[in-house]
This record gives structure tokens, C-alpha cells and sequence, in this order.
């Protein structure tokens, strides 16, 4: 299954081109390729990350006109008639963004982390927890795995904060892997400086995945012992600067934090210009010392996705694998309550049940293809094209 669909170049100006899709013109940064009218793309998160002939495109077009025409029509009657608070933001999400649903992948690549913030497993504090890190080879190994044969064009790396993976060593795996895959890659490796970042950039990563976790700045400190929250701003704002596309949010249900600094949340992620929005329920791991300590509601976590929708009508939400541990049918309320956008963990699978930010999650054990199986199946049920059409 590829994540992606081939569009047809119809504009090009500077490093700016405008796809057609089925009749939909989309735009795309392209800053990679040598591109003229005619010419057939794929795009991620509004990059073009692949250029191919018209041979190879126009099959894949003929396959998905059809399927994409019915789904459209599955998602236009399920986001009717908005009563609710939730149709309400499902109507908006698709009157504005249509039936497209980005689906990433995710590579969790070393457990490892210097911090020890209290509502995370992984942290430095966690003794009981087995550590590890996957070799560079085993990193690039992955990524082609995803790319090749699962069919992903978009790609995330995630870690703790893990400096032995150093700026030179990250740069090796950033190149290698986009020499050999067409991906847009994105990084979540945490707080490193701004050279670094510049560096990962050059490589050709264009998008970020940092969240700030919560706006409050006094729950800030509490929650990360040794941070404040405006150096996290600081870097997420000199990230867009380079030009990343930076994704980001917060934990929803943070002990101490209250609905007011949900609204905040909400607004501080919008305010920082991230092309996506990240946030999910927090969930307490036995081994931290929040663990006495409840998760949020379904009910605060879909009205969160909600609001956010109808604040900010063309953002791209993540609905998170968070979600389907707190609910078994979480990720799809998510979706109709604004979501459209998923991450599917391609992390080999002895090392997926040691990435363990908090317990049971979702996924964990089941082989990739099958998760990739059910997504799909649960997409279509709702009319969701799993793909994503650029800006």
C-alpha cells in the first residue's frame, strides 16, 4: 500500500509547484528535483519528495480514481449534518481538507534519554526499564524496509534524547537513508542545537516532530526538572526559521494542569505555526513518579481534537496511538472528531515492547502488516483516503 498518490505538475514557480489530484490542485515545495509542466510527483506534508515518469504513475492513478471518488462520497455523509461538537469539527476538517488522511510511519530507534521527566517511561530515572540502540545499519535498514516494501512516504525518527547518537552520526543516517528512499523525513529526536538541526536540514530532513507538552510555564519546570518552556519555544520557532515543517503539541490530562491551560495548549501550537498538531492523552507508566495518578477521559481527549479543529480549520491533527490504549475504538472517535492524520510503528518488533513511554501500547506485537491492514480497513470505513495531497 503506498501513502501516497501521484499527482500531475500543472504551475511551477521558483521552488513552489501547484498538482492536480482527480481535479484538485494542491501545492507543493519542491526543493529537490528539476520539475516542469507534465511532470508526475508524489508529495509529503507538502514536499515533493519523489519524481517519476508517467509510465509508472499513470497505473497507480487508474487504480485510485475510482476507490478515492467512492471514499470522497463515504466521507461527505459522514461529516453531514454537524449537531454535535464533534460533527461539527468533522464537517469543518473535511469542508476544508477533504477525505485525505496522511498516514506516517514511525521508527523507534534507542530508548535511551538524559531527561527525566516525570510522565515519561523512558526517562534517565527508570531503572527498571532495558535500554537499547539500534545501530546505524539497522536504522537505515529500517527505513528502506518501510519505504521499499510497506510503501510509506513519510517517515519518522524518533528517540529519547540519546547523545550518543551525535551530529555527525545523525547527519551518516539522515543521508544514507534519503539516498535510498523517497521520504520525507521527519526527525523527533528532542533538544539539540541549532547547528545540529541546521546540519539535518542540509541532509535533506525537512520536518520536525518536538513537542512542548504543556504551556504553562510553572507545569513546565515541574513536569521537566532542569528546562523552562521558553527555551523549547525558542527551538521550536528557530526550527521554522531554517524551514522545517515542525509538528507539534502537548500531553492532554498533565496532573496540575486544568482546561484553561488546555485552551492554551491549543493556542500556543497554533500560534508557533505548526503544520500539524500533536497531542495525545497522558498516560501514567508505574515506574514514574506520576503513576499514582489518572489518565485523562475519552470525552477531554476527543473535545481537545474538536476544538482545536474549529480554531484551526486547516490543520493537520494526529490522531495518537495513545488514543487506542486509552480506548479500543479511540483513534477512530479521534477521526470523527477532527482528526486525519495516523502513525503506524514500523520499529522492529524486538525492540517495539522496549519503547515504553507508557505502558500497553498500542500495536505493540502485532506484525506491521497487519496494523497496516487494519488502518486501511478502518479508513475506508470512513471514507478516508490514506494519503496525503500536499498543502
Amino acid at each position: 500500500m503506498c501513502y501516497a498518490i501521484p499527482g500531475k505538475v500543472i504551475a511551477v514557480e521558483d521552488n513552489l509547484i501547484t498538482v492536480d489530484y482527480f481535479g484538485e490542485a494542491k501545492k507543493a515545495k519542491n526543493d529537490f528535483f528539476q520539475l516542469s509542466y507534465g511532470d508526475y510527483i508524489y508529495a509529503q506534508g507538502g514536499f515533493v519528495v519523489q519524481k517519476m515518469s508517467k509510465e509508472e504513475a499513470l497505473p497507480i492513478l487508474d487504480s485510485w480514481r475510482e476507490l478515492f471518488a467512492e471514499l470522497k462520497e463515504i466521507d461527505l455523509q459522514l461529516s453531514g449534518n454537524p449537531r454535535t461538537l464533534y460533527q461539527r469539527a468533522n464537517y469543518i476538517r473535511q469542508k476544508y481538507l477533504g477525505n485525505a488522511c496522511c498516514v506516517h510511519g514511525i521508527i523507534e530507534f534507542s530508548n535511551y534519554c538524559r531527561n527525566n521527566c516525570l510522565y515519561c517511561g523512558i526517562n534517565c530515572g527508570n531503572t527498571a526499564l532495558k535500554r537499547y540502540r539500534m545501530e546505524a545499519k539497522e536504522i537505515i535498514e529500517a527505513a528502506e524496509f518501510a519505504s521499499h516494501q510497506l510503501g510509506f512516504k513519510a517517515l519518522v525518527l524518533q528517540s529519547g534524547e540519546d547523545t550518543s547518537y551525535d551530529r555527525e552520526k545523525l547527519v551518516s543516517i539522515v543521508q544514507e537513508i534519503l539516498k535510498r528512499c523517497p521520504l520525507l523525513l521527519v526527525l523527533s529526536i528532542g533538544e539539540r542545537d541549532t547547528e545540529t538541526y541546521e546540519r539535518l536540514y542540509q541532509a535533506g530532513s525537512r520536518a520536525v516532530l518536538l513537542r512542548f507538552e504543556t504551556s504553562n510555564p510553572h507545569l513546565y519546570s515541574q513536569m521537566r526538572p532542569g528546562y523552562i518552556l521558553e527555551e523549547r519555544l525558542a527551538l521550536l520557532r528557530r526550527l521554522r526559521q531554517i524551514g522545517y515543517l515542525v509538528m507539534s503539541g502537548f500531553l492532554i490530562g498533565l496532573p496540575g494542569s486544568s482546561q484553561e491551560d488546555i485552551l492554551q495548549d491549543i493556542k500556543l501550537t497554533g500560534s508557533l505555526g505548526a503544520e500539524m498538531f500533536s497531542f495525545g492523552p497522558f498516560i501514567p507508566h508505574p515506574q514514574t513518579p506520576l503513576s499514582g495518578n489518572p489518565a485523562p477521559s475519552l470525552e477531554t481527549v476527543l473535545k481537545t481534537i474538536a476544538q482545536t479543529r474549529i480554531m484551526f480549520p486547516e490543520a493537520k491533527i494526529l490522531a495518537t496511538t495513545a488514543l487506542g490504549t486509552l480506548d479500543k475504538e479511540g483513534i477512530k472517535f479521534a477521526l470523527l472528531s477532527g482528526a486525519n492524520s495516523l502513525m503506524i510503528n514500523v520499529t522492529p518488533q524486538k525492540y517495539q515492547p522496549l519503547y515504553e513511554i507508557y505502558p500497553q501500547r498500542l500495536g505493540v506485537g502485532i506484525d506491521v502488516k497487519e496494523q497496516i491492514s487494519s488502518t486501511v480497513k478502518l479508513l475506508y470505513s470512513l471514507g478516508r483516503a490514506p494519503t496525503d495531497l500536499g498543502l
